[in-house]
């Protein structure tokens, strides 16, 4: 099969990573692959970060992976869009069996440039929930009669948790026909089998208390996780919690940890393998405004983290009590009663079991059956 993938920017973040994870994982399944994507100067990666990237990017390359940049292709709306769906128009001309378009902005022009002239079926993967804390009300309200709109190019939709599906079909996007629910995927065998091993280690010992993974930026609540933190070093002078990630609110949030006196209690280690941080954490935290899943919770249960989570859509369909707990993020003391819990043994291994229903075997087993299916089986 010739697919297409469309997606607004290749930078580290969850949905990126997804994207290409599915476009690599089809190529090593005999299918041609096309991924096309943004220049990404917006999201202002470290070093570290790109590097990641660019080395993802030659995997893909290297296994017959075809790269294009859409130099047009913005986050942002303006001029350039109209340029920007030109360029997908002309790529889609190429000819595919089918189009799979990621995030917003993508999946607007990719849907519109979208003709069966040149290929047989489109779907589109929002990556989430766009509808609630991103934006203003009118925008808001705009985005969503779009959505409306736009529902009607696609073959399929595809929501990565059911909330997500019921979310879009409330705002009346899309009909219950055309939505599937295909969880984003993580190399769960990856995590545990790297976990377990440090683990193993005569010299391996537990560092931080509690650990978070994710971009610092508004959504993602670290100035939530801050003040929760605070009053865990209430009581537990010495605790010691460690975020993995980078973005734009990395020196405020360290203005913050400092008026709340906690120089020695937070590090933050920018963008870097969290796996390492994982085997050696006690539990993982994610304080989220809006999540469309949480793939670092699941890449922390495949480490057989308990999980503590904010009370959305995307976090709580994936956390239960067997395997951590959902909580109030707005209140400082109910997240720090749920941090200081003492975990059972076994819940590490209930952890890793639940990781396995988000793997991306599993991920990309379902959506070649739905591509299949779009296209009549033909490859």
């Amino acid at each position: 099969m010739h697919i297409l993938h469309v997606i607004t920017r290749m930078d580290g973040g969850g949905s990126a990573m997804i994207a290409l994870r599915i476009a690599t994982e089809q190529l090593k399944q005999g299918h041609e692959v096309c991924l096309a994507f943004g220049e990404t100067t917006e999201s202002n990666m470290s070093q570290a970060e790109q590097q990641n990237v660019n080395g993802r990017l030659s995997t893909f390359a290297s296994l017959g992976g075809n790269i294009r940049v859409l130099h047009s292709l913005k986050r942002n709306i303006g001029i350039h869009d109209v340029f920007a769906y030109r360029e997908i128009g002309k790529l889609i001309g190429q000819g595919f069996d089918l189009v799979h378009t990621h995030t917003s902005k993508a999946g607007a022009l990719g849907r519109l440039a979208f003709s069966r002239k040149h290929a047989r079926a489109i779907v589109h993967m929002p990556h989430g929930h766009i509808f609630n804390d991103y934006f203003g009300t009118l925008a808001t309200r705009f985005f969503v009669a779009m959505e409306r709109w736009l529902a009607t190019k696609a073959d399929a939709l595809i929501a990565i948790t059911r909330a997500e599906m019921e979310d879009n079909l409330q705002h009346g996007v899309g009909t219950p026909e055309q939505w599937h629910v295909i969880p984003s995927g993580v190399d769960v065998a990856d995590i545990e089998q790297f976990t377990t091993a440090i683990r193993a280690q005569a010299s391996h010992k537990i560092v931080w208390d509690a650990i978070c993974v994710g971009r610092l930026v508004g959504i993602k609540g670290m100035d939530r996780l801050l003040r929760a933190w605070a009053e865990v070093c209430k009581h537990k002078p010495d605790a010691r919690l460690v975020i993995v990630g980078d973005g734009e609110e990395m020196h405020a949030l360290k203005a913050l940890q400092h008026d709340l006196g906690m120089d020695d209690n937070v590090v933050f280690a920018g963008w870097d393998d969290p796996r390492p941080y994982l085997a050696a954490s006690k539990c993982f935290v994610l304080l989220s405004r809006n999540e469309g899943m949480g793939c670092s919770v699941v890449e922390a249960m495949a480490a057989g983290l308990p999980c503590v989570v904010s009370n959305v859509c995307g976090l709580k369909e994936l956390v239960s009590e067997e395997i951590g707990d959902v909580v109030d993020a707005d209140s400082p003391q109910c997240v720090a009663q749920a941090l200081q819990k003492e975990w059972p043994v076994e819940m590490s291994r209930a952890c890793r079991e639940r990781a396995k229903n988000f793997s991306d075997v599993v991920m990309v087993e379902r959506l070649g059956a739905l591509y299949e299916q779009l296209t009549g089986g033909d490859r």
